[in-house]
């Protein structure tokens, strides 16, 4: 990455809600309380954000909570729409209902669905709701939508968490995809244990087992024509140490900046220190400011490395062989200045 300052970033994350519809049982909604419950609307957007919408290549509209929960998500989505942006956000699909697939469908670049559990009963066991029938409505209905019109926007992915008591559904999710045309296939992301009861399901308890039903998926993928990605890389790869920085050369907080609904600015998603908040300052002043710049001093100087960038996960991503980068268990806090809930959260196993 370029390591050039801009005048502009090239990418934003909008955090439009920090509101769930869902409590899955590995989610770290489960076990963290958000900073504070709030969401965008639509003048924040335009009077905030506006005047970086025409510099942006791509813009991410969520980061660790579910949009569509965001009641002016329409607007928002018609507001950034004007601009020549690639645009793209996660959603669980249960909230696709028919004036927000018309809202995104021909215009929305990419979309990707999170299912965990292929069948009823495990899907209700990890996302902690009988929804899959709706899931797949939903779906349906969006891919009709696409139909109509003609286009193949948004591109769809669907994301599932791999933990050693779903790795047996690895064909079942090349399954979904392949019937919900989903493009960009599967991804693969790895469990981070957040409470004490999930550790065991993490896999690097069993590494072999894992990589071996997932070079077992991988091979069925490839006959059935479905795209299919580890999104921390293969198991092999990750139990390879990183060199020097001890993680990947990062040159996130000179493209990308990271807002949240409450205006906290963040240099990228999973950092826990602020570098202001817009409703105080203009993102050009935060952008331009002495706190980003002070953050990107630390990112990749090992002598002198910020603390979220020691401890980053995104950047340690292949590093997943490492405890202390999949164990959340007994963690305080996360992201974003989230706060461990004062009970234990109730999940399934």
């Amino acid at each position: 990455m370029s390591l050039k300052k801009r005048a502009f970033p090239t990418h934003m994350d909008i955090e439009l809600s920090s509101k769930c519809n869902l409590r899955c049982r590995f989610c770290h909604l489960s076990y963290f309380t958000p900073k504070e419950i709030t969401q965008l609307s639509t003048k924040d957007v335009r009077d905030r954000i506006g005047p970086f919408l025409p510099h942006l290549k791509s813009l991410t509209l969520f980061s660790k909570y579910e949009a569509l929960t965001c009641r002016d998500f329409i607007p928002i989505f018609e507001e950034v729409s004007r601009f020549d942006i690639e645009t793209y956000f996660s959603t669980n699909g249960l909230l696709l209902n028919d004036d927000i697939i018309d809202a995104i469908a021909g215009k929305l670049t990419y979309l990707t669905v999170s299912v965990t559990g292929f069948m009823p009963e495990t899907y209700k066991k990890n996302m902690q709701f009988d929804g899959l029938a709706k899931v797949t409505a939903n779906l349906h209905r969006l891919n009709a939508r696409k139909a109509e019109l003609g286009t193949e926007y948004p591109i769809l992915r669907i994301s599932t968490v791999g933990m050693l008591d779903t790795i047996d559904e690895l064909e079942m999710a090349i399954d979904f995809a392949a019937e919900h045309r989903a493009a960009e296939g599967v991804q693969v992301t790895f469990l981070k244990a957040m409470g004490p009861e999930m550790v065991p399901f993490m896999p690097l308890c069993d590494l072999d087992t894992f990589g071996r039903r997932a070079r077992e998926a991988s091979e069925y993928a490839e006959k059935l024509g479905v795209k299919f990605v580890l999104q921390s890389g293969a198991i092999t790869d990750n139990l390879k140490e990183t060199k020097d920085l001890g993680h990947r050369h990062c040159g996130i907080p000179w493209q990308r900046m990271s807002v949240q609904p409450n205006g906290d600015v963040y240099p990228c998603p999973v950092t826990s220190t602020t570098v202001g908040n817009m409703f105080d300052q203009t993102l050009e002043e935060i952008w331009a400011g002495d706190e980003l710049a002070a953050f990107r001093a630390g990112v990749n100087d090992p002598e002198n490395m910020n603390e979220d960038c020691r401890n980053c996960t995104h950047c340690r991503h292949r590093s997943i062989a490492r405890r202390e980068s999949n164990d959340f268990s007994e963690a305080g806090s996360y992201i974003g200045e989230m706060k461990r809930k004062t009970r234990k959260a109730k999940v399934a196993n």
